[in-house]
């Protein structure tokens, strides 16, 4: 069994998105802390700057060791659920036909429907990597002091299990992309903002939106590749209620609305070189409507998926500078 078919059931073209979503969290969080220390310049020196300066370097100290666990959170959660994915659908059959190379078959290869692994092993690997994301999440906790972060991990991974798998799994009743949004968006910024500088703002409230909808751009392609075999199967995905033409038209509302958003941020956080940097790369979501229209899958899945990690890129650059 080769190293290699792991690393594909993992679905490395997915991964982007967890990881723009703590950049995005932990560039709001930096901007947050670089202001936090700010005083007016008057004599004697009021006692709240001195306490601010000492709370922003606290701050500042444990700022990437922070960002590097919640970055390994994010990561090694979304390789968890992508494996319980295969696992779920594997044994429910959701993913027949998923069992040559992606070349031949024009999707993906899964571990479990291919039958090159065993599916107790697939949900085996999937439980490894959901404790190591909660290991990396407990240091952070700990360090940070958020405690309330404990009840976001638990839903996170409760919802990551719930989505294909269990009895009732929300995936096939259409409510995937509000997973996503919910955990890959709203949960994964704003408790990145929150484990870095103790507080949530609107720009973090902003930045978790686009990325929560940039993130949904990568299921929806997911599933409108998938639409007929998910009907066929049972499986009523958010792609199958609308039909393919609804599900485009959607896919281009949430794609709009995140680039607007996206781009209103880095405008204002770096006028107008953020706005210039963010707009160079509208050939991707281009690409990716077109490739959707001429069901062209293969392209469009890295395009959706890199639109995330350009927006967390150009952001992160717009902080700084």
């Amino acid at each position: 069994m080769s190293i290699g078919l792991w690393v594909r059931g993992a679905r490395p073209k997915t991964l982007a998105t967890s990881i723009a979503s703590v950049m995005v969290g932990a560039a709001i969080a930096y901007a947050h802390i670089e202001q936090s220390g700010t005083c007016i310049a008057i004599y004697p020196e009021p006692a709240s700057c001195a306490t601010a300066r000492e709370q922003q370097t606290l701050l500042m100290d444990r700022f990437w060791p922070v960002t590097i666990l919640c970055l390994l959170v994010a990561l090694f959660l979304q390789i968890a659920v992508n494996y319980a994915n295969d696992y779920s659908d594997g044994i429910r059959g959701t993913d027949a036909g998923r069992d040559t190379d992606e070349s031949k078959s024009g999707k993906p290869q899964r571990l479990t429907a291919s039958g090159l692994v065993p599916a107790k092993h697939v949900l085996f690997a999937a439980m490894i990597c959901a404790a190591i994301a909660c290991i990396c999440g407990i240091a952070a906790i700990v360090i940070s002091q958020a405690w309330w972060l404990f009840a976001v991990g638990v839903a996170s991974l409760l919802a990551g299990w719930f989505y294909t798998g269990g009895k009732h799994p929300y995936g096939y009743v259409g409510l995937g992309e509000v997973g996503v949004f919910l955990f890959f968006g709203l949960a994964a910024v704003l408790g990145t903002e929150y484990a870095l500088c103790g507080t949530v703002d609107v720009g973090g409230l902003l930045g978790a939106v686009a990325a929560g909808l940039f993130s949904c751009l990568i299921m929806m392609v997911n599933n409108i590749r998938d639409i007929d075999e998910d009907r066929e199967h049972g499986k009523c995905t958010l792609a199958v209620r609308l039909g393919e033409s609804g599900a485009r038209t959607l896919l281009i509302v949430c794609c709009v609305a995140a680039w607007a958003i996206a781009l209103l941020m880095c405008a204002t956080l770096w006028w107008p070189w953020g706005a210039v940097l963010l707009i160079s790369g509208v050939g991707i979501p281009v690409r990716m409507v077109s490739s959707v229209n001429k069901r062209q899958f293969r392209p469009a899945l890295p395009a959706a998926s890199f639109q995330t990690l350009l927006f967390a890129v150009v952001l992160a650059v717009s902080v700084t500078l």
